[in-house]
């Protein structure tokens, strides 16, 4: 494959996908990132590659991160004061049945906190190519971002969804107006998680992670999520909405204030939120099959040391560089830091590097 020396060479190449902060709708980024999806896992290295090299993040982590800035959320520059201070001190993460998911006996995590709090950080530790990763917020106006065959390549929960069951939330800003809040935003929600709930028991073979604020805002009882995995961000109040709105600074106001519209909710409505998430953290916490981890900078650090792996394992693939895909799995296998799951992953990685590299280059 042709090697190029600058971005624009490898945007203009058609067997790959490469995302750029040049898109600037969510339409077009979700376009780009269900091609993506569907390439082959050689073009994916290579996307990814050239993704690294010339913006510094291979391509869902550009997805991940244009896709906030284009995301809005409710108004959170309404100031307040805050009453308590549990809604300033952030509490450990809490990690409920994390290794039945991770072994895949159970097939479906909810991942529950603050907007703001790192919920989408700790779906990417988590996500592979057998894992189906689904944002709550994405379903509503669902029509104006996917059409019926982009969301069937973007993911098959999704498209199940709203073509079977799920038809009549298939809307967009025109026909918003034309639905009762009580027949639309309050129902979305509850209806596509029990669809997810069944769906993940008859796809065994696929993981599934749900992510959002709805869980724990339309589902009271938490007993109802016991029999799958359930992550808590314990990130404050406080400190979810700093980042937020640092995110918000780069967005689209006409979004936002569509948004702020859509659900009417104030920062005081958020602050009730904290109750709400306790109730569940309350359910969970003393659980055998729970573990708390308290947030931090050493966490993050050995999050990015990852990505680095999987990013020089594409970077020895592009390069013919079999040796040193070899090197690589051989430091996972050996490093006691790394945790289980991404030993494996990475290990998982450099075997499929090699076996297509060395299709391509017998005797590699």
């Amino acid at each position: 494959m042709e090697k190029f020396t600058d971005l624009e060479h490898a945007v203009h190449d058609p067997s790959l996908v490469i995302i750029t902060d040049n898109m600037t709708t969510q339409r077009d980024l979700n376009k780009a990132y269900v091609k993506y999806k569907i390439l082959p896992k050689k073009q994916k290295r290579f996307s990814n590659y050239y993704s690294n090299v010339f913006l510094g993040r291979n391509v869902p982590e550009m997805y991940d991160f244009l896709k906030d800035k284009l995301k809005a959320d409710s108004d959170i520059f309404e100031e307040v004061q805050l009453p308590n201070e549990k809604y300033v001190i952030s509490e450990p993460d809490l990690y409920y049945k994390e290794e039945s998911f991770n072994s895949g006996n159970t097939n479906i995590c909810f991942i529950l906190g603050h907007s703001g709090s790192g919920k989408s950080m700790m779906a990417r530790a988590l996500e592979g190519d057998d894992i189906d990763h689904i944002e709550l917020d994405d379903l509503l106006l669902i029509k104006d971002h996917f059409t019926m065959d982009e969301l069937k390549d973007y993911s098959d929960l999704l498209f199940d969804f709203f073509q079977g069951e799920g038809a009549k939330y298939y809307i967009g800003v025109d026909e918003r107006d034309c639905i009762p809040k009580e027949e639309y935003e309050d129902k979305v929600f509850v209806d596509f998680v029990k669809f997810a709930m069944d769906y993940s028991k008859k796809h065994e073979e696929k993981k599934y992670i749900i992510e959002g604020i709805w869980i724990y805002l339309y589902f009271e009882d938490p007993s109802i999520f016991e029999d799958y995995a359930v992550f808590i961000k314990g990130t404050s109040f406080l400190k979810s909405k700093i980042r937020a709105m640092k995110r918000e600074m780069h967005r689209d106001r006409e979004a936002l204030q569509d948004r702020k519209q859509m659900f009417g909710r104030s920062v005081r409505n958020y602050l009730l939120d904290e109750d709400k998430i306790n109730v569940y953290r309350d359910f969970f916490e003393n659980s055998p099959d729970t573990l708390l981890r308290t947030e931090a900078k050493e966490a993050a650090k050995k999050s990015e040391d990852v990505m680095n792996q999987f990013n020089s394992i594409n970077e020895c693939f592009v390069n013919d560089d079999a040796d040193g895909i070899r090197a690589i799995m051989k430091k996972a296998e050996a490093n006691t830091e790394l945790s289980g799951w991404n030993k494996l992953r990475i290990i998982n990685d450099c075997q499929a590097a090699l076996f297509d590299l060395c299709i391509e280059f017998p005797g590699c």
